[in-house]
């Protein structure tokens, strides 16, 4: 009697379940010559290119450990669905350091990738780069590896680059987009460039986007036509609607009233960043005019609020919020609210806080306050039950994640 095998099928499907355990997973290359693909799967997934921001010139030694390991690993890079680029000072620009080939050489041999996050930073902080600089190699690199995945890519993020609107063609065309992420951008365009007038169907479209970040000074005259751009560039990726709205910088009417309403009305997930309180200038958004003409999001059950809060330029009493927010929130009640704040100064705005946490107590099941850098000492004698049943938190964000002290 021969022995009995379990089907290949099954046996990938087991060794799905061991992603994450890279150890058990490099074990399990070495059983069988059958195994060794669906492992390295999983093995070299994901690709990472991280600029360490504790070197401060342009010869960055974590890329040139990166393009070693390019040599080593090109010959797998068919295996790789997630590219996630954080590049320093220089590395990617047009006369920048050579680490930049490595990269090219890499995208250039993968296919059917998923999730493309590119950003730049220095000094840990992220940094404005025109895109027409950055090196025309890896340009037209990436642009290729993202052709090739138009059927597969479900999350893209661009973060710190400032594009003219025909360099938002790079990602037309890509039918599963489930995520669009363009943080810090600015506008960077000819005085002849003419923006898109996007175009909008009554009839549903079959796109899968469900999460859009923007976040860019959107009160800048000079960025209306990158908003008409972005906007032109999700009509053709034909959005059904989105979920989740992020967005941030300096929030103004023309980014509410470029978004679709049928976009905006099936919003569930909602993030603001609100960097002028000053309800007294025209441009805040909490001025008389500006909450007037401000959509109510109907479907909205998760609202993330980001103050910033500075003792020069807002008022202590900032009850203007609590207007804006009865406009844009439904009658109903919302799942939660999480407000983020980043107050610069002295502890001034305690009892608008307080105001502000029972305001929302009315409006929402789960309510909750983090101080990015906020001092313990003075906010723990403040707020002594918050503190102790956990709605409040001390914290830092970093890449996108609160992290609490």
């Amino acid at each position: 009697m021969t022995a009995p095998t379990i089907p290949i099928e099954l046996q990938e499907r087991i060794l799905d379940h061991l992603r994450g355990d890279l150890s058990t997973l490099k074990s399990c290359s070495f059983v069988c010559q059958a195994w060794t693909p669906n492992t390295r799967s999983h093995l070299f997934r994901r690709f990472k290119a991280l600029y360490d921001s504790s070197v401060a010139d342009q010869d960055d030694p974590t890329f040139h450990k990166c393009g070693k390991y390019v040599d080593q690993v090109l010959h797998l890079a068919e295996y790789i669905r997630e590219v996630e680029i954080q590049a320093g000072p220089g590395v990617l620009l047009e006369d920048g350091i050579s680490e930049s080939n490595a990269l090219c050489t890499l995208l250039d041999r993968t296919h059917s990738l998923q999730r493309v996050s590119l950003s730049t930073f220095r000094g840990g902080f992220s940094t404005m780069r025109a895109w027409k600089n950055i090196s025309s190699n890896f340009r037209v690199s990436l642009s290729a590896a993202l052709q090739r995945s138009l059927w597969s890519l479900t999350h893209i993020l661009l973060d710190g680059f400032s594009f003219a609107v025909s360099d938002l063609r790079l990602i037309r065309g890509m039918r599963r987009l489930e995520y669009v992420g363009l943080e810090r951008m600015g506008a960077e365009f000819d005085g002849d460039e003419m923006s898109p007038i996007p175009t909008f169907d009554d009839e549903p479209q079959s796109g899968s986007l469900r999460t859009l970040t923007l976040y860019f000074n959107f009160s800048d005259p000079g960025n209306g036509p990158l908003v008409a751009g972005v906007l032109d560039v999700l009509h053709s990726v034909q959005v059904s609607h989105i979920t989740s709205l992020r967005l941030g910088g300096v929030v103004s009417l023309s980014v509410f009233e470029a978004l679709p309403p049928p976009w905006l009305s099936r919003v569930t997930h909602l993030g603001l960043e609100l960097t002028n309180l000053n309800p007294t200038r025209s441009s805040s958004p909490l001025a008389e005019a500006f909450i007037a003409r401000v959509p109510t999001f109907r479907a909205l059950h998760t609202l993330e609020l980001s103050l910033n809060v500075y003792p020069s330029a807002v008022p202590h009493d900032i009850s203007a919020l609590e207007i804006f927010m009865t406009k844009l929130l439904p009658t109903n009640q919302l799942l939660s609210i999480v407000t983020t704040v980043a107050a610069h100064g002295p502890p001034v705005y305690l009892d608008a806080v307080h105001r502000h946490y029972n305001f929302c107590r009315t409006r929402a099941n789960v309510v909750k306050i983090q101080w990015e850098d906020g001092k313990l000492g003075t906010l723990e004698s403040a707020f002594p039950r918050l503190f102790a049943d956990g709605t409040m938190q001390i914290g830092k964000f970093r890449h996108a994640k609160w992290i609490p002290w």
